[in-house]
C-alpha cells in the first residue's frame, strides 16, 4: 500500500524527482529500460542489504510489485479507460 504518512514521504521525494527528471528526458522506449533497470535494482540492493530470503523475495514478487501493477492500473489506467469509454461509448 502506496499509503505512508505525508511526513515520511518526504525523506524520498528528492530521489523519486531526480529520477523522474532523467527518466522523461530519455526517449520513451529507453525510459523503459532504465525504470525497470532502477526498480530491480532498489529490491536487489534492498536484499542485499537485508540479507537474500526467499520470504524476502517473495515479498516483493507476490506482495510489492503485485499490489504496484495493481494500483496503477486502479489509480492511473482504469479512469483513463473509464474516460475513453465515455468519449467513444462502450464496447
Amino acid at each position: 500500500m502506496p499509503y505512508i504518512p505525508q511526513n515520511e514521504r518526504l525523506q524520498y521525494e528528492d530521489a523519486i524527482q531526480a529520477i523522474v527528471d532523467r527518466l522523461t528526458a530519455l526517449d520513451e522506449n529507453a525510459a523503459k529500460g532504465h525504470l525497470n533497470y532502477i526498480i530491480f535494482s532498489i529490491i536487489k540492493r534492498y536484499l542485499q542489504a537485508k540479507g537474500m530470503r526467499y520470504f524476502r523475495a517473495q515479498d516483493f514478487i507476490g506482495g510489492v510489485l503485485t499490489c504496484c501493477q495493481m494500483e496503477c492500473y486502479r489509480r492511473l489506467l482504469a479512469p483513463y479507460e473509464d474516460n475513453a469509454m465515455e468519449r467513444n461509448g462502450d464496447v
